[in-house]
């Protein structure tokens, strides 16, 4: 899977760089009685909505407006103060090449590069998940927990298990930058992206990305950390192929995968995470649709855990699960 992704990468960058032209869209794409010098920005917007409906795409509009932005390399703003503009013919052709990628339901995020996470601008591609809005409860639930904690007023240590690209442990580092922040991930191109991320917003020397399974980079660190937050696989296996097609045929399954049953990343963090926390310590992590109950089972059973809950979106959903380690350690 792994290098079917990798060649997907390449595939795209070449696109991107121009060693491959992408190729054109169909014909509903060309416009009639206008001569192809005086087609206009709203011209192209108009018939690339047409075309996302036609092969279903949740919000045409949305998506044909940030591609066109994009393609002339401007925002949303200020693609509505040049739709009246006629499009020169290496701009056309840009759109056309981005719009071809979003009619293959390659997720909207992947061809423009970037995606907003806590007002902070990632980089993403296909090496990484791309970051949710609903995963903004994890850092929120983190921040809380430690300003409510005993011991914030010595800087504490924060790991993100499974850190992706990086969205959650750069994010708590710009609310936190006392704190000493631990990042790991199994995928070393993960982790590249995820430290260009922390360049990006000035706060790579005060995170430590370090490559392995869950735990496995961690072992042999002497303090314990205050919190261990994570964004596990937590799709069912059963569940994966009907999943939207940008999901599914396009995002690292490895970030998805969660087992027979969708909980057995759940397991592992909350049988081995207590080991890695100081006496108190909080674990913070996002749940799937309707894990609640489940997840928050797992966590009671744990000996070394307490004060088990489950924090809500402002959908309303069950979104995090809070587990503390015991300040005595029981045997």
């Amino acid at each position: 899977m792994r290098g079917r992704l990798e060649s997907n990468v390449q595939g795209l960058k070449s696109k991107v760089q121009g060693e491959e032209k992408p190729r054109f869209l169909p014909t509903r794409l060309e416009f009639r009685g206008r001569h192809a010098s005086h087609r206009t920005a709203a011209d192209l917007l108009s018939a690339a909505v047409t075309e996302l409906a036609g092969h279903g795409i949740a919000d045409p509009r949305l998506d044909a407006e940030v591609l066109l932005a994009h393609a002339l390399r401007t925002d949303r703003v200020g693609l509505y103060t040049r739709l009246n503009e006629p499009l020169l013919p290496g701009q056309m052709e840009a759109f056309r090449g981005l719009l071809h990628r979003r009619v293959r339901r390659e997720p909207l995020p992947y061809i423009t590069g970037v995606r907003e996470f806590w007002s902070l601008e990632f980089k993403v591609d296909l090496r990484v998940l791309i970051p949710r809005p609903e995963t903004e409860v994890v850092v929120e639930t983190a921040l809380r927990l430690l300003s409510q904690a005993a011991s914030r007023k010595s800087p504490a240590a924060i790991l993100d298990v499974g850190t992706g690209s990086g969205c959650i442990a750069i994010a708590l580092a710009k609310e936190l930058p006392q704190t000493e922040i631990w990042a790991t991930d199994v995928s070393a191109d993960a982790l590249v992206v995820a430290s260009e991320n922390a360049w990006h917003h000035g706060v790579a020397e005060r995170i430590r990305f370090r490559q392995g399974d869950l735990f496995a980079p961690v072992i042999g660190k002497e303090d314990g950390f205050a919190l261990i937050v994570a964004n596990p696989p937590y799709i069912a296996r059963p569940e994966l192929t009907a999943l939207q097609p940008e999901v599914r045929d396009w995002e690292p399954s490895a970030a998805l995968d969660g087992g027979p049953d969708g909980l057995d990343f759940y397991r592992r963090l909350l049988r081995e995470g207590p080991a890695y926390l100081c006496p108190g310590g909080g674990l913070v992590m996002e749940i799937g649709h309707r894990q609640g109950t489940a997840v928050l089972h797992l966590a009671q059973e744990q000996r070394d855990l307490s004060d088990c809950r489950c924090v809500s979106d402002y959908a309303g959903r069950e979104r995090v699960i809070i587990a503390c380690r015991v300040s005595t350690r029981v045997n």
